[in-house]
């Protein structure tokens, strides 16, 4: 897995190393996180919590034909909280690689797009209930992608995205942590972001 995710992101930086504009920027913001069990047996009690990500983005465009990719990485805060027992908030620290594919009309001032994006995450740390919990009781990868809008005005890109995980936050043989059976538990939710761009 570790060599997949190396040999994508360096495709990744080869195949838009052809595209005539290319800016580098810092990207920051915030996540609204929010759990959902594909059994839907679970307690309605988990509520949305917000988390944070930054990190540095690489937008390069298409002239004319309104196509950009953006390749980014970075460093995502994702988790929930339970209102009737706290001790069974939880959080995770991911590495994400998402690839943001934009479609968009360049104006004389601005740039509205609309965008598609898959992405991989590799969590790196855990917090809350997840504290004690053996990594070998969470699945440390995950992938999914993000739908969403955005506008760049010069230097400045703003974008909004809802992210549906697809990657379970238990594999089928893990224990349960702190009584919780998350064998079939998902993260997802919106993510709003400021980037700043040279």
């Amino acid at each position: 897995m570790k060599r997949f995710t190396l040999i994508t992101i360096l495709m990744l930086f080869v195949s838009v190393s052809g595209f005539s504009q290319a800016k580098i920027g810092i990207k920051g913001g915030l996540n609204f996180n929010s759990y959902k069990d594909v059994t839907e047996n679970v307690d309605n009690t988990w509520n949305n919590r917000t988390g944070y990500h930054f990190g540095m983005t690489f937008q390069t465009k298409v002239p004319f034909i309104g196509l950009g990719l953006q390749p980014e990485i970075l460093f995502v805060r994702k988790g929930v909280e339970n209102i009737d027992n706290p001790v069974n908030n939880f959080y995770l620290d991911y590495l994400t690689l998402p690839l943001n594919v934009q479609l968009g009309i360049d104006l004389l001032l601005f740039r509205p797009f609309v965008m598609v994006s898959p992405y991989i995450s590799y969590a790196i740390g855990k917090g809350d209930m997840f504290s004690n919990a053996a990594w070998d009781d969470i699945n440390r990868f995950d992938y999914g992608y993000g739908l969403g809008v955005g506008l760049d005005i010069w230097k400045l890109q703003i974008t909004g995205k809802y992210n549906w995980g697809l990657g379970k936050l238990q594999g089928a043989k893990a224990s349960d942590i702190n009584g919780q059976n998350l064998k079939n538990a998902k993260l997802e939710g919106f993510q709003l972001s400021v980037a700043l761009m040279f």
